[in-house]
């Protein structure tokens, strides 16, 4: 859905990479598993890094298969599939179709009310399977779009819808974690709206679309104003990660926590210099 919770490969070992691959291979097979074509071109490595937090944290009973699929038809590849995998899979898809019902409230993009119905069956599996987050992912959605009615500048509270649906889908489970995981989620929420807000400013600009951050685009410091604030939610997301105890998967997590979720900003800012 957002695209930012992501690895920075060049600083991970190979075998950290390839048991990340697992889980991103585990994640798409649930979704076709379970959901179908339509389901599976959802797949996001965002649900990914849910699939791989959770898993490292409640250390489940994880199966390791080798398999083919259509992007590895001639090798078989590792999978890693858990209960974690198939809640991250059914989280993708629900995001996904609220994504695309977003699309055509804010633009009327009937390619996108297009997609929705075709994803509607697969929307309405995953709500059987996990009611209360499909009602947690409306609920915010239909909330931060009312404050995007231009009336809403501050970006704290408006990226705090997106903070509350994320925090909520982090707790998984109602357990003494439960708390950690929502703070750590709901910052994290902060910093995706945050990074899409500065990813799009340009865009956003030219077409007159909604962006809270429009008001600052035009200081000098504009980027490093923004990595100011993302620096903030970022640390505080980090904060209550380190909290939980988490063995395995620490090195994947930590990669992403620190040095992938920052690839799509320096990849702007490196653009921006040329």
């Amino acid at each position: 859905m957002f695209g930012y919770v992501v690895v920075h490969k060049d600083e991970l070992k190979i075998k950290d990479y390839n048991r990340y691959g697992g889980f991103y291979c585990g994640v798409c097979r649930s979704l076709r598993d379970n959901y179908g074509i339509s389901g599976q071109m959802t797949l996001t490595y965002d649900m990914t890094f849910i699939a791989v937090l959770l898993s490292g944290l409640y250390e489940d009973e994880t199966e390791h298969v080798m398999k083919h699929c259509v992007a590895h038809h001639i090798k078989k590849h590792p999978e890693i599939c858990n209960e974690y995998t198939d809640y991250a899979a059914a989280v993708n898809v629900m995001l996904a179709y609220y994504k695309l019902k977003d699309n055509w409230v804010d633009d009327r993009s009937v390619k996108s009310n297009l997609a929705a119905g075709i994803l509607k069956k697969a929307y309405n599996k995953a709500k059987k399977k996990f009611p209360d987050k499909a009602e947690v992912i409306e609920r915010y959605i239909k909330e931060q779009h009312q404050m995007e009615d231009g009336t809403h500048t501050d970006i704290d509270e408006i990226s705090g819808c997106t903070g509350r649906m994320l925090g909520s889908l982090f707790a998984m489970k109602d357990d003494e974690w439960k708390s950690d995981l929502y703070n750590m989620g709901f910052y994290l929420g902060q910093f995706i709206y945050i990074m899409d807000a500065f990813d799009d400013i340009k865009k956003d600009i030219k077409h007159n679309s909604f962006n809270p951050l429009k008001e600052k685009n035009g200081r000098e410091d504009f980027n490093e104003y923004c990595k100011g604030i993302l620096n903030i939610v970022a640390a505080e997301s980090a904060k209550y990660f380190e909290r939980l105890p988490i063995i395995c998967n620490i090195d994947i997590l930590r990669n992403i926590m620190y040095a992938g979720i920052w690839s799509r900003y320096n990849k702007i800012v490196m653009s921006d210099n040329k």
